[in-house]
């Protein structure tokens, strides 16, 4: 009888060989899936962070400043005659306003509480009030002799009924539901508007002529004192409702000037993004709503002034600059860089290239801050090209993010954008610190000192978060939203109180809004004209993304760029900007001319002198060039005094010099 075994039942050999064969391609597909699985777990993680890729540098972070306890009447002594005197009405007052207003025009000031002191000048600014308090009848009297004699006062607020006569007023009426201020033109034909004041030469466009002081939609903006003209005084600007906003009054040899507006209110509040949204445009237009005080002091120190010398805005002479920046906020951004980059050293200049530095993979894109990117950012900087930090995952919420600890480092800082909030787990010092701790670890030898918001959205913690992190200069904030296109300094909080050491500069054009960069060279070079007659800079902001239209439309521009318009990156200007800012100098007449002496912090090269002298000729150190109304200096040195005679040519006639 044959065994019955399973091996001799009919067809189990080939059954028993299919199953052994099939169960072996079963545990192969699944170790192969097993595998695949690891591998994308494991690309994952990879394009999530990559430690082991990034070098980033340890970051001090310090803590915030104390409150500088600061004396102006200290830090702005009095030196010489030529100096305009800011006398501090108010014992407990600050005077930010006005020698922020002054030191950005270049023009020598100091700062006192000694009304003697200010009546040896011939230039005297009241800040920031008077009311029936603030002088005795003696010191009144003086006031107005200093007048008499030939004096000329700047101010603002004054309401007290005794400087009714000396300022040219018959009443006075605050109110906060004004909304603008017209200058004097031609165009208007009122008895009381008279033509021709030497302090609004450099309001000749329309944008300066009219300056908005809140939107419509608020009911109350700032406080504005309206003034009723007396006979003989001259209304050279008035608010909407015919109040006078500007009023000039000859007394004897001398004037006085008087402004229905607070310096801190159209110039300070309006940089520091506190206004009342008074800006008529955003972006790639002109706004000088702010820079018009600034140049009506201008225009009032070089009418009065004996001197009329003042540092030029602009180095080497020229009449403005325009400063080239590129965003790369995304992963096919950095290998245009390139080409924008070759352009630029062709052109014999340099940009900015402002990099976000993301490194994990979120909602919005992969992550990009390595590897070929980091090759690229290399390569760009041996052609002399300059690197900020554009944060890390560059967030429209950024300007509602926290300030946050201080602690935030790489890699553990793991702000992201998620379906429901694009700045997850952000803070400023995380945006800010941690993409500079990145940046310069991994371009050798680089420091990091300038910075830009991801969509131009800021928190007000950002000048905190700059200066704890060791930035120096910012450019989050547009020229429009700010009305303003001159540098200025940035306060904590954006507080108006307390200012920092970060200079902002602001963005005068975009490339996003339509009609495309290259059919909007026409109303840039407009712009750039209009800041030119000022002196005052522009910024370019052109994303890295498209290396064909935006780099041909940079091509243009700058081909038809005029000559005295210098180019280059930003914080090349930005550096001249703060040495110039820390720059003490005084001017003391000699026969014939007069003596500039200048003690220099930071080194400083191209500085220029304005004069509204024509000049024959400077000496006194090597390398120094004139023109008819300039002295362009050399480099000088850090920590150097420097001292430059300045002759005059006295036969012939002097002429209102342009505004550099």
């Amino acid at each position: 009888m044959p065994i019955n075994t399973l091996a001799s039942r009919p067809g189990w050999g080939c059954d028993h060989q299919q199953r052994f064969v099939e169960s072996k391609l079963v545990k192969t597909l699944r170790l192969v899936t097993l595998l695949a699985i690891a591998f994308l777990v494991a690309y994952a993680i990879y394009r999530h962070v990559h430690p082991s890729t990034l070098h980033p540098i340890l970051l001090h972070v310090g803590d915030r400043p104390q409150p500088a306890q600061s004396d102006l009447t200290q830090l702005f002594p009095e030196r010489a005659p030529s100096q305009v005197a800011i006398l501090l009405t108010k014992p407990e007052q600050a005077a930010e306003s006005p020698v922020r207003c002054l030191q950005a025009m270049g023009i020598p000031f100091f700062v006192t509480r000694d009304l003697r002191s200010a009546l040896h000048h011939k230039l005297l600014l009241l800040y920031p009030d008077v009311d029936g308090t603030t002088f005795d009848a003696a010191q009144a009297q003086a006031i107005t002799d200093f007048v008499t004699r030939g004096g000329v006062i700047f101010a603002q607020d004054i309401s007290w009924g005794g400087f009714k006569p000396l300022f040219g007023f018959e009443d006075v009426i605050p109110l906060r539901t004004r909304h603008k201020i017209v200058f004097d033109t031609p165009a208007l034909d009122t008895t009381n508007l008279i033509a021709g004041d030497p302090v609004l030469r450099y309001l000749n466009r329309a944008e300066e002529k009219e300056v908005p002081l809140g939107s419509l939609a608020i009911k109350e903006v700032i406080w504005t004192n309206g003034y009723k003209p007396a006979a003989g005084t001259q209304a050279l600007a008035r608010f909407e409702d015919d109040s006078a906003a500007v009023l000039r009054h000859d007394v004897g040899r001398g004037h006085t000037y008087l402004i229905g507006v607070a310096l801190n209110d159209v110039v300070l509040r309006n940089q520091q993004n506190r206004d009342y949204e008074a800006q008529r445009i955003y972006v790639n237009g002109f706004e000088p709503g702010s820079d018009v005080w600034l140049l009506l002091l201008r225009a009032w120190y070089e009418t009065y002034s004996d001197t009329g010398i003042r540092l030029g805005t602009i180095p080497q002479g020229k009449r403005s600059v325009l400063m080239l920046s590129h965003d790369v906020d995304w992963e096919y951004s950095f290998k245009p860089m390139l080409a924008f980059a070759d352009f630029e050293k062709s052109a014999g200049t340099s940009s900015t290239f402002f990099v976000q530095t993301k490194y994990l993979d979120d909602v919005n894109s992969h992550a990009f801050f390595f590897e070929e990117s980091l090759d690229i950012l290399r390569k760009v900087m041996t052609g002399n090209s300059d690197i900020g930090s554009h944060t890390v995952i560059h967030s429209r919420l950024f300007n509602k993010v926290p300030l946050g600890s201080g602690k935030e480092r790489y890699p553990s800082y793991q702000a992201r954008a998620t379906r429901d909030n694009s700045a997850q787990d952000a803070t400023a010092l995380g945006e800010v610190c941690v993409s500079k701790s990145l940046l310069d670890g991994e371009l050798r030898g680089h420091d990091t000192i300038i910075f830009r918001a991801g969509h131009l959205r800021v928190p007000p913690f950002l000048p905190e978060a700059l200066v704890r992190c060791g930035y120096e200069f910012d450019s989050s904030f547009t020229a429009g939203d700010v009305l303003s296109n001159f540098p200025y300094e940035l306060d904590f909080d954006l507080g108006m109180t307390e200012p920092t050491t970060i200079f902002e500069f602001p963005v005068t054009f975009e490339d996003e809004q339509l009609p495309p960069l290259v059919e909007r060279i026409p109303s840039m070079l407009d712009v750039i004209e209009a800041n030119a007659e000022n002196g005052a800079p522009s910024v370019i902001l052109i994303h890295s993304n498209n290396a064909k239209e935006k780099l041909e439309a940079e091509r243009e521009l700058l081909a038809r760029l005029p000559k005295d318009v210098l180019v280059e990156n930003m914080t090349e200007y930005a550096r001249f900007w703060k040495a110039r800012d820390q720059l003490r100098w005084v001017a003391r007449s000699l026969p014939g001319g007069e003596q500039i002496e200048m003690n220099v912090e930071p080194p400083i090269a191209g500085l220029t002198l304005v004069s509204p002298h024509r000049i024959q000729n400077a000496t006194g150190i090597p390398g120094i060039r004139w023109t008819d109304h300039e002295v362009i200096l050399p480099v000088l040195a850090g920590k150097s005094r420097v001292l430059v005679q300045i002759n005059y040519d006295r036969s012939r006639a002097s002429i209102t010099p342009s505004p550099r």
